[in-house]
């Protein structure tokens, strides 16, 4: 469960919060294509995950990894994210997250159950420089109802997200800090004003991940991926202890 869980934030972590550059103010920075460090014109990702087998000469697919969504991103001309779809291992469809952006910056989430009936919305406030300042998470029973604020470096990357309670009690901090090329290189974890989890990070030139050091049990993730021809990774093996751990499969989809 350990490695489950860590994959999933993983995912979140690295999917979300790094980008290849310090200039955050350039027209195409701020895309979601930018932020996933994606190449060319992606329409569609679908991404499957596998527990990995060593056989020896070849780590190949095991069975696909229980109690983590397999997850689909769904993008549009031009380049922000409208969709996102998680599915459980045998394909099912799970939930379904609708973005609405205006003027290319995203202003409000809709949560949808497998039935498509809207569960919750995440609105944002906008800073004068249209970057969210907070998220207001409200579902439709109002039984779980929290708020996030997200402050920012000098390169508008997201240094620290701040974690509310229905009471708007804090609960959790998150701190981040980058390299002089705009890419994640450490994570910090509180609660209660102590630190929970600190993590560093390694990538490379092209700014893919490539290690993870997670403090909470002193294990060490590195990563090892094959790309497409357009410099877009389409397979990750995940090291945990120099042993292999698991397998990211991503199905990219362009647009002509």
């Amino acid at each position: 469960m350990k490695y489950t869980y860590l994959l999933a934030v993983l995912l979140v972590i690295v999917s979300c919060k790094t980008t290849t550059t310090t200039d955050s103010n350039t027209p195409d920075s701020n895309t979601d294509w930018h932020k996933l460090n994606l190449k060319g014109n992606v329409k569609a990702i679908k991404e499957i995950k596998f527990l990995a087998v060593d056989n020896f000469s070849e780590i190949q697919n095991g069975e696909k990894v229980k109690h983590i969504y397999n997850k689909e991103y769904l993008f549009n001309l031009d380049g922000y994210k409208i969709e996102q779809n998680d599915y459980v291992p045998d394909g099912t469809l799970a939930n379904r997250i609708m973005y609405l952006h205006q003027d290319n910056k995203l202003v409000e989430y809709n949560e949808y159950d497998s039935q498509g009936m809207l569960f919750g919305t995440g609105k944002y406030e906008l800073d004068a420089d249209g970057f969210p300042k907070k998220l207001n998470y409200k579902t439709n029973d109002g039984r779980y109802n929290w708020s996030e604020t997200y402050v920012y470096n000098q390169h508008h990357k997201v240094a620290e997200v701040n974690h509310f309670n229905a009471e708007s009690v804090l609960e959790s901090k998150e701190v981040y800090k980058y390299d002089e090329n705009g890419l994640l290189t450490e994570s910090e974890l509180y609660k209660d004003k102590k630190l929970i989890t600190k993590n560093t990070y390694m990538n490379d030139k092209g700014g893919s991940n490539t290690e993870l050091q997670y403090s909470g049990d002193s294990s060490v993730y590195t990563y090892i991926y094959n790309f497409d021809n357009k410099g877009n990774w389409i397979k990750k093996i995940v090291f945990e202890n120099n042993n292999p751990s698991g397998i990211l499969i991503r199905e990219i989809e362009y647009f002509n």
